[in-house]
């Protein structure tokens, strides 16, 4: 197995030495602006994560500690205040069940394939970067992640002999055993020492859905109140306001979660999901309000003293409700297709129609090699993986546009149906972000495709909107030529440089006075 280039890797130093890697994929390609500023802070944190000497930015202590309670194994990474004299192992072999003490917050789970299981790591990397394209469900950011074999050894140890279930205790022996030969190409790095997997955040306010996630299988879902209302064959007809133009939180819920629904049914049918209706459906509090027309959300606190002091600062008119959070999406790609098998997209009446438009990009963006090949350096998949999410996205398009008209309403667009403006969510602005320098590689530029290919848009829309041809890039490529002087990238940062009363270096880094001033150029074009 090759690690993906990343478009920026973190290195960790296991105890005995081994280099372990935390790798931020890159970007879907030419598609930067979907991922938000949250996202790529999110991202980073999980790169700087210490699996062994590790803090937070709080001050606490990174422990590993086995999942133990459930099917499918991994290790969470807990957030703790580590007792004076308390080994690592220590404190995780007191504390594997799934309850833990207040101040002990699990922050991100890491997960590895197994290959007997349908634990599948590429599957969560692939959730993560599909939301985000698709502008649906909300999928925790996850990154690549290597481990030192030796080091898990003694937490999967642990795993064996604190499993509460026989599946648990079967499927840690298993990855016991295949830590021995640690030569099966899913699962280890080429030189056998490190076993690699998705790091991925860990929601805060998580809960079990209601009802939903009490559900035994795909058609006890099917035949639920709550998948009901999302098949309903009328338009949604909901009074969102009262007469005093207040929120009505059972019309804002509804359509919230018809929209949740949709298009979780939308994600699981394009990644084949095979084990969503078992009891991982989950969701958190949020308040909702609209602020000078636009749509404004904050996610409740589940710490109640925290929560108490967030809710005086919440407007009275806000509404509280609950929204689905896509956690356990490992089950991807290798083991059937749930949403497929029982006909669930066939049977959706209602959709967002913003979810809907970006379907029909996402069909046309898979049909790129650059695409398919992101797909397979970047998340791990391999040829048959995207060949599966290529065949369904085609499939989930035709059984859609058949339906649209005929069946199939684009009316559950939240936004538009509370009257509010189309601005980005308050938690999750798409501010164009870059993650490392741009520009003349003998200035020491990184050049990662995907921030050349943002730099590039912002010199387009610059050029355009001073009516400034010096500064057009003349394409998005995501290339600096070698040597640079035949750029057309660096000749239109110097151009901008030079017109902007800036030092002229060919140069734009994170957060300079460069990017700053093309930021603000490119404004609104």
């Amino acid at each position: 197995m090759k690690m993906p280039t990343g478009q920026e890797t973190i290195t960790h130093a296991a105890p005995n030495g081994t280099v372990e890697l935390a790798i931020r994929p890159a970007p879907f390609p030419g598609h930067p602006e979907i991922y938000s500023k949250k996202d790529i802070e999110k991202e980073r944190e999980l790169a700087e994560i210490d699996f062994y000497n590790g803090k937070t930015k709080e001050g606490f202590d990174i422990v590993l500690i086995p999942k133990t309670y459930s099917t499918s194994p991994g290790i969470n990474i807990h957030s703790v205040k580590l007792p004076a004299g308390t080994s690592h192992l220590g404190y995780a072999a007191t504390h594997t069940g799934k309850a833990h003490s207040s101040g002990d917050n699990v922050i991100a789970k890491y997960k590895q394939s197994i290959p007997t299981h349908f634990t599948y790591s590429p599957s969560i990397l692939g959730y993560y970067h599909l939301s985000r394209f698709l502008d649906t469900g909300h999928v925790e950011p996850a990154i690549v992640r290597t481990m030192d074999v030796s080091a898990h050894k003694p937490l999967a140890d642990l795993g064996k002999a604190k499993a509460t279930g026989s599946n648990n205790r079967q499927q840690w022996t298993e990855l016991r055993a295949l830590d021995e030969t640690h030569s099966n190409s899913k699962l280890y790095t080429e030189d056998g020492r490190q076993l690699y997997g998705a790091l991925q955040a860990n929601p805060s306010g998580e809960q079990s859905y209601p009802h939903l996630s009490d559900l035994s299988g795909a058609g006890a879902f099917a035949g639920s109140s709550e998948f009901a209302k999302v098949t309903n064959p009328n338009p949604l007809k909901l009074d969102y306001k009262d007469a005093s133009g207040k929120l009505n939180q059972a019309a804002v819920q509804q359509i919230v979660q018809i929209r949740d629904l949709s298009d979780m049914v939308l994600m699981d049918f394009i990644m084949s999901q095979a084990d969503r209706f078992s009891g991982n459906m989950h969701s958190q509090k949020i308040y909702v309000w609209i602020e000078n027309g636009a749509l404004k959300h904050k996610t409740k606190k589940s710490d109640p003293t925290k929560a108490a002091e967030q809710l005086k600062k919440i407007p009275p008119e806000a509404v509280l409700i609950n929204r689905m959070i896509m956690k356990d999406n490992d089950a991807g790609l290798i083991s059937g297709n749930s949403a497929k098998t029982n006909h669930l997209l066939e049977k959706i009446s209602h959709m967002d129609s913003k979810t809907y438009n970006r379907l029909l990009d996402l069909q046309k963006e898979v049909q790129k090699p650059e695409v398919a090949q992101w797909y397979q350096t970047e998340l791990l998949f391999t040829p048959t993986d995207f060949k599966t999410v290529k065949d369904n996205v085609d499939q989930a398009v035709s059984i859609l546009t058949a339906r649209k008209g005929k069946g199939l309403f684009l009316d559950a667009n939240v936004i538009a149906a509370l009257g509010a403006e189309d601005t980005p969510e308050q938690e999750g602005e798409t501010t164009p972000l870059i993650s490392g320098s741009v520009g003349r590689w003998e200035k020491g530029a990184r050049n990662i495709q995907a921030d050349v290919e943002t730099v590039q848009r912002l010199l387009q829309a610059a050029a355009q909107k001073l009516q400034a041809p010096e500064l057009d890039p003349k394409g998005v490529d995501g290339k600096i030529a070698r040597p640079p002087a035949t750029s057309n990238t660096v000749a239109a940062i110097e151009a901008f440089q030079s017109r902007s009363n800036i030092s002229i270096d060919g140069l734009i880094e994170p957060d300079s006075q460069t990017w700053q001033a093309l930021m603000q150029a490119a404004e609104g074009t």
